[in-house]
């Protein structure tokens, strides 16, 4: 399973807790272990 090292918003390091999920501590971005949010960006056609 590939995992996220940096943030895609703030591209600092994530951390994985104890509920299998990867957390910036700096901007607050989530996302499930092994696995990318992308509700945050839009695309403009």
């Amino acid at each position: 399973m590939n995992l996220l090292k940096k943030c895609p918003k703030c591209d600092s390091e994530l951390e994985t807790n104890s509920n299998n999920m990867q957390v910036c501590s700096i901007c607050k971005y989530w996302t499930k272990k092994g696995t990318v949010r992308f509700d945050s960006i839009m695309i403009f056609a």
